[in-house]
């Protein structure tokens, strides 16, 4: 059974929608490409809207709505709020106060759980569940339509007033954006970004809502939102980086490899740009591209594994071939690292063994076990490749990636589609 619920101390009650009840603040958000157990990107920032408002809001009923919002009390935010902005019209700070304090009243985050539920919990209307299980939960988060146009109001009569507000433009960007209204945010984006000067700080900071729908599993959102962002941001680096992210996560390979190629070339020696684009293309399994971009990042770093990744790029396009590489650095005195030493000897058994012998998935085992996602992905697609009757790889390397966070670039995922 898939139960609606709201959050409790440990219980779960049945068929109901829980609200938010508090201000809205959009979190940190990263993208997860992942190689060594180190996040290889990208999206950083933490958009501090609540912050900001509260500590910018001078005394006067702008300022009791915020107290209000701050102790929880949102209904009484609400009201007082509509009332004083009705005293008080041209009060851009009481509208974007009032705005928040709609939106907290709006905004219904909904857990979906499948759960095993008796006719006994039905009859009580609530269910236990297990410490924790709340929090592994997918959410859905909804508004209230009136509400939330209600909150737009103040917002937009908030910037008719003071078209240079970033605060109160960063806001509704980040309302329309929560409440899954993309169109309207990609508008509200390109308002913001023809209404103020083109800094990196905005950059960064309008970045941010594409991040939001794409942590919430939708990079097509977050591509739309930050198409406006690349085309005010031809040559931003981060910003390149985020959409080639977002882009190699719907699969769009020519835009991704493209985005991945600008932001590297504006910053040749910055190992995160080379790195991203390589460990991009190992996701795509574009091996030959990705051994190519390994062997630049290497060039740049010196680093070892960096080496060892472009050597495992080399087992994607030929194992056999990619035999004398890795035993190059299964020497101690080719990489100065243990940990690159053993693998290397562990890839060079199987390039003899064969790519979907027992040996070749117990590494692919190990390589899990380590977190070592991306450079897992060769050995599981030679695997299906030589054999493609093992569902065990075949398994595996669905899983890995959708813990990547890109399941539509599993071999055979569009076609399930």
């Amino acid at each position: 059974m898939e139960a609606r619920i709201r959050r409790g101390d440990g219980m779960a009650q049945l068929s109901r929608v829980g609200d938010s009840n508090s201000a809205i603040c959009a979190p940190t958000v990263y993208f997860p490409l992942r190689m060594r157990g180190t996040w290889l990107s990208i999206l950083p920032a933490t958009l501090l809207l609540a912050a900001r408002a509260l500590a910018a809001t001078p005394a006067g009923p702008a300022q009791e709505v915020e107290a209000l919002l701050k102790d929880g009390k949102v209904d009484d935010a609400v009201a007082k709020g509509r009332a004083a902005v009705t005293q008080h019209p041209d009060d851009v700070d009481l509208r974007l106060a009032t705005a928040r304090a709609l939106g907290g009243k709006a905004r219904k985050l909904t857990h979906l759980v499948n759960v095993s539920v008796s006719q006994a919990d039905i009859d009580k209307g609530q269910i236990a569940l297990p410490a924790g299980k709340l929090d592994e939960t997918p959410v859905q988060v909804t508004y209230d339509s009136a509400l939330l146009e209600e909150a737009i109001v103040d917002l937009d009569e908030g910037i008719k007033r003071a078209p240079k507000r970033e605060d109160i433009r960063f806001f509704k960007c980040f309302l329309l954006t929560d409440a899954s209204r993309l169109d309207r945010a990609k508008t509200a984006i390109e308002d913001t970004l023809a209404a103020l000067p083109h800094t990196p700080e905005l950059a960064k900071t309008l970045t941010t809502f594409a991040a939001e729908r794409t942590k919430r599993k939708d990079p097509e959102g977050g591509v739309t939102l930050l198409n406006p962002v690349i085309k005010a941001y031809p040559n931003a680096a981060a910003v390149l980086l985020d959409y080639g992210n977002m882009l190699t996560r719907i699969g769009r390979k020519k835009e991704a490899d493209s985005a991945f190629d600008r932001a590297a070339a504006l910053n040749p020696q910055d190992v995160r740009f080379q790195r991203t684009r390589a460990t991009a293309a190992m996701l795509f399994r574009d091996y030959k591209r990705a051994q190519t971009a390994f062997d630049a990042v290497f060039r740049v770093s010196k680093d070892t594994q960096d080496q060892f990744a472009s050597s495992v790029a080399a087992y994607g396009i030929d194992p056999k071939a990619s035999a004398s590489l890795m035993r190059d650095l299964a020497l101690p005195s080719a990489s100065g690292d243990s940990a690159v030493e053993d693998l290397a000897h562990s890839f060079d058994v199987v390039s003899t063994a064969g790519p979907a012998s027992p040996a070749a998935m117990s590494l692919a085992h190990r390589l899990v076990d380590q977190k070592q996602l991306v450079l897992v992905i060769p050995v599981l697609d030679r695997a299906i490749k030589a054999n493609p009757k093992l569902t065990e790889a075949q398994t595996m390397l669905a899983k890995v990636f959708s813990d990547l966070g890109c399941p539509k670039l599993a071999p055979g995922a569009a076609a399930a589609h």
